[in-house]
């Protein structure tokens, strides 16, 4: 992942807070074996939306969520709360 789009999810999980952001979340220990298991997750048919790992500012490993573009990312760190 690349130094922006790490820095967006920082900021996004932030201010989603700390139960929805890591919660009861599975936690990887890194990137990718974060990556390996939404790829897995995503091939999947029960699998409605697109997956991806992305770091947490939290506990400091990875999670895995609902995929975001970098344009919704933004979008969701420049809203007001």
């Amino acid at each position: 992942m690349d130094a922006e789009l790490r820095e967006l999810h920082l900021n996004a999980g932030r201010k989603a807070g700390a139960e929805r952001t890591c919660g009861k979340k599975v936690r990887y220990p890194a990137e990718d074996s974060a990556v390996r298991a939404a790829d897995g997750m995503n091939k999947k048919p029960t699998t409605k939306k697109p997956l991806e790992a992305y770091p947490c500012p939290f506990c400091e490993q990875w999670h895995i969520g609902r995929a975001m573009s970098i344009d919704e990312l933004r979008s969701y760190v420049d809203a007001e709360s």
